[in-house]
């Protein structure tokens, strides 16, 4: 029962931070998130014959969500530090 409460705090966790984050990009980044969540849960039920579980989908669209806003306010901010010289 220890793990579950561990799993959960932490799920709860990187949902917060995702939410935090992400105000500004949401709408750009989402459509994409979820098209690459569907495609790795898609590719993990094929190599394990079972669908993840709901939290295990969770985590990784929200992983994947992080990852691609890091890359989007990269790629802007570059853009800005780039148009101001």
């Amino acid at each position: 029962m220890q793990q579950k409460h561990k799993e959960i705090i932490s799920l709860t966790i990187l949902s917060a931070i995702y939410l935090i984050s992400m105000p500004y990009h949401m709408m750009a980044v989402v459509l994409f998130s979820i098209g690459i969540t569907i495609i790795l849960v898609s590719f993990l039920q094929k190599l394990s014959g079972k669908r993840p579980a709901w939290n295990s989908i969770a985590r990784i669209y929200l992983t994947v969500g992080l990852a691609i806003n890091f890359f989007y306010i990269l790629y802007f901010h570059l853009e800005r530090v780039q148009g101001s010289m």
